[in-house]
């Protein structure tokens, strides 16, 4: 799929699911890798050949591992590109040590990272007056999830497979996914020609998590059905988007407020609390 090809089918995704309307405010959530600067450089010039009166801003959580103040460069640099306003938070700095929370709970870093990503990203958004938090998951993204979650028969997350999903909490922020049909090789492939800065290396911590080797095994199988079977990741996408309607009126989660920290939750002590408290 070429540059162009990749625009308009995240055109269509935008128009057609309604992510981006007149008087939104919008945060992309910026990680230095490709999947996010696509999703922010394709956001953007959405709204401007369409001329849409809305606000774009960007965040960047700066996680304190490894190679982290490379990363908040280059999110500084795709920022840059595209005129928008990056703010960029150290968990450090908000008394969160990943690695520390790793060795005490005995889990994975890569876990603990998805937890406290997850919640700050919602509480930080909606903080700062943005009624929409854009990501850069992409079409793989939701199809491995798709696939491991039908396999373990949680229904429930299923439903959230579209490109928009409404926040079922007055607390929780609406969430876009510009990239719903587009894979892991075609954001790199528009990143490269339109000379968008990105993170090539993979996170340190990544190489020595077996959930993420899995992954990537899991990403093999699709591109070999897609060479046998044109579109197949594409079509498959379609419909999953159908089928997370009827997983949806199955099994309803009741949110509530956490009882530490107030945010919302679907227990009594939100996830993000319960690693850094238990």
């Amino acid at each position: 799929m070429e540059s162009d090809a990749v625009r308009k089918r995240v055109f269509r995704t935008i128009e057609k699911y309604g992510l981006v309307k007149n008087g939104d405010k919008i945060c992309i959530a910026l990680s230095g890798g490709k999947d996010s600067a696509c999703a922010l450089f394709l956001l953007a010039k959405y709204v401007e050949e369409k001329n849409i009166e809305c606000e774009i801003m960007a965040l960047h959580l700066n996680l304190g591992l490894g190679e982290s103040e490379r990363v908040e460069d280059i999110c500084k640099e795709q920022a840059a590109r595209v005129g928008v306003k990056l703010e960029s938070v150290s968990v450090r700095e908000l008394g969160i040590d990943l690695r520390e929370i790793a060795r005490e709970k005995k889990r994975a870093i890569c876990s603990v990272c998805g937890v406290v990503k997850r919640y700050l990203l919602n509480r930080l958004a909606r903080e700062k007056g943005c009624d929409k938090l854009a990501t850069g998951h992409n079409m793989d993204d939701f199809l491995v999830f798709f696939f491991k979650n039908l396999l373990s028969k949680n229904y429930f997350w299923i439903s959230k497979f579209r490109p928009k999903v409404e926040g079922a909490h007055e607390k929780v922020v609406c969430r876009i996914r510009p990239l719903f049909f587009v894979g892991n090789a075609e954001t790199e492939l528009f990143c490269r020609e339109n000379a968008i800065p990105y993170l090539q290396s993979p996170c340190p911590y990544s190489r020595t998590d077996v959930v993420k080797v899995r992954r990537r095994k899991w990403y093999e199988m699709l591109y070999s059905c897609e060479r046998f079977q044109r579109n197949f990741r594409y079509n498959l996408a379609r419909s999953v988007v159908e089928m997370s309607g009827f997983f949806e009126r199955g099994e309803a989660k009741e949110f509530r407020e956490c009882r530490i920290c107030g945010e919302p939750t679907n227990r009594e002590i939100c996830a993000f609390c319960r690693i850094r408290l238990s």
